[in-house]
């Protein structure tokens, strides 16, 4: 039996190799196709993972949007958010409405005589009415730009006059809240300069212009009052220390403030002088090319 098994053994040996080599072929194509196939399979596969990647990525930036929109309506115009702000700025303007000076140097850290003349001098501002206060985030904690709306009623006319004030409002180390109102500190300047830039502020701004330009239009006695109203406010009386004022016309610098004083130079329209301070209502004290003297505060500008 063994002898017939070799003997067919023998007689078949070329086909049983020629069928292992077709198997091995087949086993060779098999895992060839596999391993193709597999390595596209892996590279889908591994588009999932990377747009998983990118999404993930997209949520950060959703994140950091959305952390940027939080920080943007924490830093939002917000009315009567702080109620010590908005005492404070009520009272401020019921003062200067009143004339009330000694109360407007209780409410701020610092009013010169110039700030005094500028509220005992102008007449025709009757009360600051409707006061409403909103606030932005000031340069440090507890402090805030401020931006007071009101209707401000002038003296013989029927309608008020829509209008907005900036200011600058602190804490002080006393827990007060002041008024700031030393316009040297460029620090504060720039911030309320950069605080005038964002929209909500300047929607706020063009709202109140057109409530002041919609009330002019509508009581004639008020637009007349505006057209003159650069008349009437004299910029040198209100004009800071120090600033250059020029004649409007031919006038006398006097040793005293009094017409009857003695002559110390007379100007040509067009001179510039610096201001020093106001002596009253009518005169202020000037320099002019080294000397000092008094000039009517109507013959300045």
């Amino acid at each position: 039996m063994l002898d017939n098994f070799r003997e067919w053994l023998s007689d078949n040996l070329r086909y049983i190799l020629l069928g292992l080599a077709i198997l091995i072929v087949l086993v060779i194509l098999f895992f060839g196709i596999k391993a193709i196939t597999g390595g596209f399979s892996d590279k889908e596969g591994k588009e999932p993972a990377q747009k998983t990647e990118q999404e993930k990525e997209s949520e950060k930036t959703g994140e950091s949007e959305g952390d940027t929109s939080d920080k943007d309506s924490g830093n939002a115009l917000a009315k009567d958010a702080h109620p010590e702000v908005t005492t404070l700025v009520e009272a401020f303007y019921t003062a200067w409405g009143q004339k009330d000076v000694a109360k407007m140097k209780e409410l701020t850290d610092a009013f010169s005589k110039t700030d005094e003349t500028k509220v005992t001098n102008v007449d025709y501002i009757e009360e600051y009415r409707n006061v409403e206060v909103y606030t932005k985030p000031g340069l440090e904690k507890n402090s805030y730009v401020v931006f007071a709306s009101y209707d401000l009623k002038f003296k013989d006319v029927e309608t008020p006059a829509p209008g907005l004030s900036v200011i600058y409002v602190y804490q002080n180390a006393d827990g007060k809240y002041l008024i700031h109102n030393d316009e040297s500190d460029a620090d504060i300047q720039e911030c309320i300069e950069k605080t005038r830039q964002e929209e909500d502020v300047k929607e706020l701004v063009a709202q109140v212009e057109k409530a002041l330009n919609d009330a002019i239009e509508g009581d004639e006695s008020l637009k007349k009052f505006e057209e003159e109203l650069g008349n009437k406010v004299n910029t040198a009386i209100m004009a800071d220390n120090g600033e250059m004022l020029t004649t409007t016309d031919i006038c006398n610098m006097r040793l005293k403030p009094d017409s009857d004083s003695d002559i110390i130079a007379i100007l040509t329209k067009g001179e510039q002088v610096k201001k020093l301070e106001n002596a009253d209502e009518n005169w202020i004290k000037v320099e002019y090319q080294g000397n000092e003297g008094y000039v009517h505060s109507d013959l300045l500008q």
